[in-house]
């Protein structure tokens, strides 16, 4: 027996999005994926013979496993794609054992106060914040040539997936599509330069998202850290929850997430499996079952 759930849609999904995937503007801009909303309520994006589902809940909104279970497979038995990606906080039940499993992380969240300044938890990084600001000034500014040098100098000298170097050549498009994406600078107070930059995204209502970072090999000791206090500072004063820094993705990662006091939130599991041939029936009745949804 399927839970019976409120249905939002893109809009309202979008608006309680908790990870960056529930960012129509944001998926829009980097991957060209417009969304929709599966039949339990997840945001889902089909991209050719594939669909991609973004099993979180919205904030406040966190449904029981059993019900989370019911809807991932309702969204698999209603897609007329060949091939599946969950993410979501757990490998799916209704999941093959064939199906592929990445590997597991988490997003990471920092919890704000009620206005700012924020303060940084640790003495340590206070010092960084405080050290860093003698040397730069942080400012909200537009994309420009300087910004891009930056990004693509990073592109040349690391050795990135194919994925990341694909979002990382369309930052400039995703912060013309979102008004409430904002680019926080660091320029050298004396000479004027960009020593470093980050965005944040501040379009859902109680969560916002530290989306990325980039600085320059000689940036001043603390500077992405005076970068991360700004945007913690502008999430603070727009009423937002905690904000969401990210995946861990390695140790480093995940220590500078840490020493912030940011804690492992949201569970992070990618799941892909392709669904067998269907004919022309099943098809048919897939039709029918969403349409009558």
């Amino acid at each position: 027996m399927t839970t019976a759930l409120f249905r939002p849609g893109v809009a309202g999904t979008a608006a309680s999005a908790v990870v960056p995937e529930q960012s129509p503007a944001y998926v829009r801009a980097v991957a060209g994926l417009v969304p929709d909303v599966s039949p339990a309520g997840f945001l889902q994006y089909a991209a050719g013979d594939d669909l991609i589902l973004v099993a979180y809940d919205g904030y406040g909104a966190e449904r029981s496993s059993e019900a989370w279970e019911e809807a991932v497979a309702a969204a698999a038995a209603a897609a007329a794609a060949r091939r599946i990606t969950v993410l979501g906080p757990r490998r799916p039940a209704c999941a093959p054992p064939e199906a592929e499993t990445g590997q597991t992380d988490a997003w990471w969240a920092l919890d704000l106060p009620l206005a700012p300044p924020v303060a940084p938890a640790s003495a340590k990084v206070r010092n960084m914040v405080r050290r860093a600001r003698r040397e730069v000034d942080v400012t909200v500014e537009d994309w420009g040539p300087e910004t891009k040098a930056l990004v693509d100098e990073y592109l040349r000298v690391r050795d990135l997936a194919e994925g990341t170097r694909h979002i990382y050549g369309r930052l400039e498009r995703y912060l013309a599509a979102a008004p409430d994406a904002l680019l926080f600078a660091a320029r050298g107070r004396n000479d004027g330069v960009l020593r470093a930059f980050a965005v944040g995204d501040y379009s859902a209502l109680s969560v916002a998202f530290y989306m990325f970072a980039f600085r320059r090999s000689d940036s001043p000791p603390g500077c992405a850290d005076a970068l991360l206090n700004a945007l913690l500072d502008e999430a603070a004063g727009r009423g937002h929850m905690l904000l969401n820094l990210g995946l861990g993705i390695n140790p480093g990662v995940a220590f500078f997430k840490r020493k912030w006091n940011a804690r492992p939130w949201l569970p992070y599991v990618e799941t892909s499996w392709e669904f067998p041939a269907r004919g022309r029936l099943a098809r048919l009745a897939a039709l029918f079952k969403r349409g009558a949804s």
